[in-house]
């Protein structure tokens, strides 16, 4: 196959991804899928990334973000709520995510599929610094679009497969943003469960700690 038709062919996979629902609603209510979510988290890592105290690679983790869940186009989301109440779903998604990258590092001509495919891998074991930003980022972006829904009716968690762990997790402080000790993530982590816990308030919810 010649190079361009590989990259035809990978662009043609990445609208599997654009396609992907997630249990999360717009503040119109329409559901955002992967490719909104993957656009946001892109623009929240250029936002944070001149406010870091530590040096890292920018433009890794920009690259990261963009990549990041790009195997979903193949496998589906599987919802965080989902693998905290059902862990067996945390290795399936494993398995399946790492046979999926490697479907998708096929269709690309070196060295565009080495380079995406160690950027996935990278961003999956997260012991680099760009990937547990990266990482950290994408559970805020997550948690600050669960929150959009009709300026912050929450209620809707409700509705979601295992929704009240959504109750929980947008409550929790994270031990990686802990660990990455950068000021301007742990204010935006506060900032957002402040604002989750005010909609809960707002909506009468209670109890779901």
């Amino acid at each position: 196959m010649k190079r361009i038709d590989k990259i035809i062919s990978f662009m043609r996979a990445l609208e599997e991804v654009c396609i992907v629902k997630r249990d999360l609603l717009l503040y119109d209510g329409s559901t955002e899928n992967d490719a909104m979510h993957i656009f946001k988290l892109s623009f929240l890592v250029m936002l944070v990334a001149p406010y870091l105290k530590k040096p890292v690679d920018y433009t890794k983790m920009l690259e990261m973000a963009l990549v990041h869940d790009i195997a979903e186009g193949k496998t589906g989301d599987y919802t965080a709520a989902n693998q905290i109440t059902h862990p067996e779903l945390k290795q399936e998604k494993i398995a399946k995510e790492a046979a999926a990258i490697r479907e998708l590092k096929k269709l690309l001509p070196p060295p565009l599929n080495k380079k995406i495919y160690n950027l996935y891998q990278e961003y999956e074991k997260k012991e680099t610094r760009e990937a547990k930003i990266v990482s950290a980022l994408d559970k805020l972006e997550a948690n600050l679009q669960a929150n959009q829904y009709k300026d912050g009716d929450v209620r809707y968690w409700k509705l979601c497969e295992n929704g009240g762990e959504y109750y929980k997790m947008a409550q929790q402080k994270k031990p990686l943003i802990k660990e990455l000790d950068e000021q301007i993530i742990t204010e935006l982590e506060n900032a957002i469960i402040a604002l989750s816990q005010k909609n809960m308030a707002r909506c009468r919810i209670h109890n779901e700690e």
